[in-house]
């Protein structure tokens, strides 16, 4: 019923919003044609399925390990994308349009899904530092970071959030339960 060739590896799962659109991450290894093509980072319509890509953004550079792209899954919220690269770049994508509207370095890869709620954006980067973002205003511009907790590990993990207790795991082996003292009981 439906088929794209996005040109390389896709590892991260498929994000649907609320109108059916998806919302696919490519890594970027093979350096072909069409990936150069559609780009990394895709919105496809796949009611048109002679011509399903709305819009795409190029995630060229490259992480330590020589590749490109995203290995995340990118996550929604609001009018915004959210997705994190191989290069450790946290990007800030309209997604109406496809326009970058901010972006954030941090020590790649950054493999570790986003996670927005109730406007907070968590992100581990691959310096085991878990980042929380303020999402909450104007989703055009850069957020303002809350907090940084060094855990230790590269953070290959997407942060869990369940009452109030973010859980994560690192490549170190550790798996973390973070919360607010006050709220422990």
């Amino acid at each position: 019923m439906f088929r794209f060739w996005t040109g390389d590896d896709t590892d991260a799962s498929v994000v649907i919003d609320e109108e059916g659109f998806l919302y696919v991450a490519s890594e970027l290894q093979r350096f072909n044609a069409r990936s150069e093509l559609v780009g990394q980072l895709m919105k496809l319509d796949p009611r048109r399925s002679r011509r399903p890509l709305v819009w795409s953004v190029p995630v060229t550079e490259r992480g330590g390990d020589g590749l490109g792209g995203l290995w995340a899954t990118p996550a929604i919220y609001g009018r915004m994308l959210y997705a994190s690269t191989n290069y450790g770049d946290l990007l800030g994508v309209d997604r109406e349009t496809g326009r970058v509207r901010w972006r954030i370095h941090l020590p790649g890869p950054t493999w570790s899904s986003p996670v927005p709620v109730d406007g907070v954006l968590l992100q581990g980067d691959c310096a085991g530092v878990l980042h929380a973002y303020d999402v909450s205003g104007d989703p055009r511009k850069e957020p303002r970071e809350m907090w940084a907790l060094r855990i230790g590990g590269c953070i290959e993990s997407t942060p869990a959030v369940w009452r109030g207790m973010i859980w994560v795991g690192t490549r170190s082996g550790a798996l973390l339960g973070i919360g607010d003292r006050r709220g422990a009981g």
